[in-house]
């Protein structure tokens, strides 16, 4: 009785991880993440003293330097001369996630839950409009 249990819980367990590591993983998926850079990016824009977004995203401490570390150097040439797309995929994710980091940090919580949920700037054309306006 006991190994029959132990054994069904060990398949099902083997189940659910088989699924969740064979996510498919498509260029939708990437271009999503790519597309929600954009608003963290201008929500980051919106209000700022120009250059202040520049350090948390180019500094020395910024998004760009711990990319370059956890993927190196050189990882957009090798992004267009064909990076595998579930490498594409972690490399947006993880830029994402940083960048929402630089947010809470530039601008606080309440910055990144106005833009909870926007994966495009379609969806928030006033922040668009307003950041464009103020660079004219």
């Amino acid at each position: 009785m006991k190994k029959k249990f132990l054994l069904g819980i060990f398949i099902i367990l083997a189940v659910a991880l088989v699924f969740t590591g064979c996510q498919k993983i498509t260029q939708a998926n990437i271009d999503n993440e790519l597309n929600r850079w954009w608003v963290i990016y201008y929500k980051m824009l919106e209000d700022e003293i120009p250059g202040q977004t520049s350090g948390f995203v180019a500094g020395p401490d910024g998004v760009d330097r711990t990319l370059e570390y956890e993927f190196g150097r050189d990882f957009l040439s090798v992004w267009n001369d064909g990076a595998s797309i579930k490498v594409k995929y972690r490399y947006a994710k993880r830029r994402n996630e940083l960048m929402e980091k630089a947010l809470i940090k530039f601008k606080g919580e309440d910055a990144l839950k106005e833009i909870e949920g926007v994966w495009s700037l379609d969806e928030v054309p006033d922040l668009w409009e307003k950041v464009n306006n103020a660079n004219e």
